[in-house]
C-alpha cells in the first residue's frame, strides 16, 4: 500500500477573494459621500450665509448615486455606465463650485455647467456610437479638471489657513491625477470599446484614493468651517457694530503694553458737540454723522495704520512711521474733509471734530501713555475753541 500523501487528504480550496475589490470600494464611495453629504447639508442648514456647504452637499449628492450606480452592477450596460459617469461629474462640478464659493466668495455656475454639459454630450455621443471606451476616457478626463480646479482654489487661498488648505489642494490634485491614470491606461490599451468595467491597477488606485480624498477632505472642510466660524466671532467681538472700525478692546489688544516704536503717532479725536447732534436731531442722524466720519478715517489712513472707536463720539487713530508734520496734515485733512460734509438739518451746520495728537520719542514710551497725552491736547483743542488740531510741537486751527 503506497504512502499517503499529505495533500491527497487536505481538501482543494479555493481562491481567496480580494478583501476590498473595486464593486466593495465603489459602494464604500456612495456610503460615505451619502454621510458627508448629510453632515454638510444640516451644517448649512444652520449657517445659511455659508453656500459652500450646500455646493459641497449637493456635490456629494450627485456622487453617491453615481459610484453606488457604476459599481452595483455587474452586467456591463453603456446606457447606465454614461448615466453614472454623468451623476458623478455633475457632482464633482458642485465640489468644484464649493471650493471657489469658499476660497473666493464667487459662484461659478457658468463655467462649471459649460464644462459638465460638454463632457456629458460627447460622452452620451461616444456611448450612443458604441465607443464606450473613449467615452469612459472623456468621463475620466474630465474629472481629473474638475478636480485640479477645486485643487487650485484652495491653493490659491492658502494665506489664512495654508495648512488645511495645502492638505486640500494636495488631495483634490490627487485625486485628479489618479483619473488621468485611468484614462491614460485605456489609451495606451487601445481600449476604444468596453464589453465590462474596466479593472486595473489605475482604476482601484482612483477608487482608493476617491474614497481617501473625499473622507479627508470632509474632515479638513469640517475644520475650515470651524476655523471660520470662530474667527467670525473674533472678528465680531474686535469690530464696532456700527462704523466698522476696530472697538475699544481690539486698538488696545493690538498695540499691547510693549514700547511703541518712535516715531508712531496717537491722534485722539472727538466730535465736538455730539450730544447736542443726538438730543436735537435724535440718534439715527447721529448714527449716521459717526458713521459719515468713519468713513472719513478708512479713507484717509494707510495700509498699516488703525482707526478705531473708543466708544461715544470719541476715536483713535494710531499712524506708523510718522513725522509731527505729516500726522497734523493728517489730522487736520480729517477736520477739513468732516467740517465739508453735508450740514446738519436747520441753522446747526455741518458736524466738525477737534483732535490732539502725540508722538513716540526716541525713548521708550507705552501706548497708554501716548493716548493719555493725546487725549489731554485733545482737550486743550476743544477748551481752545473747537473744530481744531493740537498737537505737541504745531498748533493748527480752523
Amino acid at each position: 500500500m503506497p504512502p499517503l500523501r499529505y495533500d491527497a487528504l487536505t481538501p482543494a480550496s479555493d481562491p481567496i477573494p480580494p478583501v476590498l475589490d473595486q464593486t466593495s470600494l465603489l459602494i464604500a464611495i456612495g456610503f460615505s459621500a451619502t454621510a458627508l453629504m448629510l453632515t454638510l447639508v444640516i451644517t448649512w442648514l444652520g449657517a445659511r450665509a455659508d453656500r459652500y456647504l450646500l455646493s459641497w452637499g449637493l456635490g456629494l449628492g450627485f456622487v453617491a448615486p453615481g459610484s453606488m450606480l457604476y459599481g452595483w452592477f455587474e452586467a456591463y450596460d453603456p446606457a447606465v455606465q454614461c448615466i453614472a459617469f454623468a451623476l458623478l461629474l455633475a457632482g464633482f462640478a458642485f465640489i468644484y463650485i464649493g471650493c471657489t464659493q469658499f476660497s473666493s466668495g464667487r459662484t461659478p455656475w457658468r463655467s462649471a455647467l459649460v464644462a459638465w454639459g460638454l463632457a456629458c454630450a460627447m460622452m452620451s455621443a461616444l456611448f450612443a456610437v458604441g465607443l464606450s471606451g473613449v467615452g469612459t476616457i472623456v468621463m475620466n478626463i474630465a474629472a481629473s479638471g474638475f478636480f485640479l480646479a477645486a485643487g487650485r482654489e484652495h491653493w490659491l487661498a492658502r494665506t489664512n489657513t495654508p495648512l488645511a488648505m495645502l492638505a486640500k489642494s494636495a488631495l483634490y490634485g490627487s485625486t485628479a491625477v489618479t483619473f488621468a491614470l485611468c484614462a491614460v491606461v485605456l489609451f495606451a490599451g487601445g481600449q476604444w470599446v468596453l464589453t465590462e468595467r474596466p479593472h486595473n491597477w489605475a482604476e482601484d488606485l482612483n477608487s482608493i484614493a476617491l474614497l481617501a480624498s473625499l473622507a479627508a477632505a470632509g474632515a479638513v472642510t469640517m475644520a475650515l468651517h470651524q476655523f471660520r466660524i470662530t474667527e467670525a466671532h473674533r472678528h465680531l467681538a474686535m469690530t464696532d457694530a456700527l462704523t466698522g472700525l476696530l472697538n475699544r478692546r481690539a486698538l488696545f489688544s493690538l498695540a499691547g503694553d510693549a514700547p511703541v516704536a518712535p516715531a508712531t503717532a496717537v491722534i485722539m479725536l472727538d466730535l465736538d458737540d455730539f450730544k447736542a447732534i443726538n438730543d436735537r436731531f435724535g440718534h439715527a442722524i447721529g448714527d449716521e454723522v459717526l458713521v459719515r466720519f468713519a468713513a472719513i478715517l478708512s479713507r484717509a489712513l494707510g495700509p498699516k495704520d488703525v482707526a478705531a472707536r473708543l466708544g461715544g463720539e470719541e476715536f483713535c487713530l494710531l499712524v506708523h512711521a510718522t513725522s509731527a508734520a505729516a500726522v497734523h496734515a493728517l489730522a487736520d485733512g480729517i477736520r477739513l474733509e468732516f467740517a465739508g460734509t453735508d450740514p446738519l438739518p436747520g441753522d446747526f451746520g455741518p458736524p466738525t471734530v477737534s483732535a490732539g495728537i502725540a508722538i513716540a520719542s526716541p525713548r521708550p514710551e507705552t501706548f497708554d501713555a501716548l493716548l493719555r497725552a493725546a487725549d489731554e491736547l485733545l482737550y486743550r483743542a476743544k477748551d481752545a475753541g473747537r473744530n481744531r488740531v493740537h498737537g505737541p510741537e504745531l498748533r493748527l486751527a480752523a
